[in-house]
């Protein structure tokens, strides 16, 4: 069975030669978990979400039913044979690999999803589906909603204007050979600090995200010399058509993206940096940028085959080098797996080779864990962890400002 790919799945593909379409998941839980059990949930998650199986078409942005009926989908290892990341091939699929690290008295898990099945927010509806097959809900009524459609209808009644804007485009699927390093880095802010961050933010009138962008464009400034970055902002749709029905999950693209221009002064007070790049978002936001893209790509998907879509967009437009994502916050109460509960979990993008690099954000019980993978050199991996470390020590001093 063939199940037709919608035009905001073709977004990860045209930026597929700087990064892999893969996201990334990683928990702990207080006690081991039922393998057996965890791959019929699996198997459960796949009558709502039946794509996590397939394989992905390339050529018509589509996925195809593939051979595996889920039991590739897991693997174990013990933690000395850990092998730090999933090798997923999405072109093969299926669309989903799944990790169980087992410890001394706990397990661990990895989970690897398909960008070109979803985005952040979508994976984290694909996560409570887990937990709920495992836990034993009954899924049959459940149903997953992918079209943008009638999002995009309702923002475009709102924009006035020709929409013109264009997309970012790249090169066809990469293909890593030879000897590859892959970093990872994690940097986590404590309950304490965090809460001191969103304190400070709400006095100065300003969002954690525009805190975000101007603490790791200052990071990149100090680490790089780059006065000057544009940084892609993601912006989730579903928050202009939320879904109040409880059996229905969006795991499915549907994040557009605006890039933030922002500018760092030598001797620029960190605070002047936040607020301008506030500035600039709710100015774009309020424009609607992230609208004329999106409408530009449903336009011509309706007409074009899938590669010359690609092929139209790869010929006008580049894509950004440094990337942000916030998968925001990760609701506990929807992660019991059977009274096993979490106890820390954290959100990371693809690998991506440098000098490109995405810092992530995820926050769990107002714990917050930056991180970013990569694959490059040892000197590339020490960039990595500076630029990151840069960003968590601006964000906690400026927290602790007066």
């Amino acid at each position: 069975m063939n199940f037709h790919g919608e035009p905001l799945d073709l977004m990860p593909t045209l930026d597929a030669a700087q990064t892999y379409p893969l996201l990334e998941c990683t928990l702990s839980l207080t006690h081991p978990i039922d393998v057996t059990q965890l791959q019929a949930a699996v198997r459960t998650t796949q009558t709502v979400v039946p794509q996590i199986f397939s394989r992905y078409n390339f050529r018509w942005n589509r996925f195809e039913e593939a051979p595996a009926t889920g039991a590739h989908v897991i693997e174990e290892y013990t933690v000395s044979h850990d092998p730090g990341r999933a090798q997923l091939d999405v072109l093969v699929g299926p669309q989903l690999k799944i990790q169980v690290i087992h410890m001394d008295d706990y397990d661990q898990l990895r989970l690897s999803m398909s960008r070109l099945l979803t985005d952040g927010e979508g994976f984290k509806h694909y996560l409570y589906l887990l937990a709920a097959a495992y836990a034993g809900q009954d899924l049959t009524n459940f149903t997953n909603e992918r079209s943008v459609r009638k999002i995009l209808a309702h923002l475009r009644a709102q924009k006035s204007g020709p929409l013109t804007e264009p997309l970012r485009s790249n090169e066809a699927m990469p293909q890593f050979n030879g000897d590859i390093h892959h970093h990872r880095g994690e940097a986590t802010i404590p309950q304490v600090e965090s809460r001191r961050l969103r304190q400070k933010a709400m006095e100065q009138g300003v969002t954690m995200n525009a805190v975000l962008l101007a603490a790791y464009a200052c990071a990149l400034f100090t680490l790089t010399g780059e006065r000057q970055l544009v940084i892609p902002y993601q912006v989730d749709l579903r928050l202009h058509g939320p879904v109040a029905a409880t059996n229905i999950v969006q795991v499915a693209n549907l994040t557009s993206e605006m890039p933030i221009p922002i500018t760092v002064l030598e001797g620029e007070d960190f605070q002047d940096v936040v607020q301008r790049t506030q500035t600039t978002i709710s100015q774009l936001r309020e424009a609607l940028a992230y609208l004329p893209p999106l409408v530009e790509l449903s336009r011509m998907s309706r007409a074009l085959p899938p590669e010359l879509v690609r092929r139209l967009v790869r010929k006008r437009h580049t894509n950004a080098a440094i990337s942000f994502a916030n998968f925001g916050h990760i609701d506990h109460t929807r992660l019991d797996f059977k009274g096993i509960a979490v106890t820390q979990i954290y959100f990371a993008g693809a690998y991506r080779p440098m000098p490109n690099f995405q810092l992530t954000v995820s926050i769990y019980h107002d714990t917050w864990t930056l991180a970013f993978r990569m694959m490059g050199s040892e000197p590339d991996y020490q960039l990595g962890i500076k630029i990151l470390r840069n960003v968590a020590t601006q964000l906690t001093q400026w927290a602790r400002q007066a």
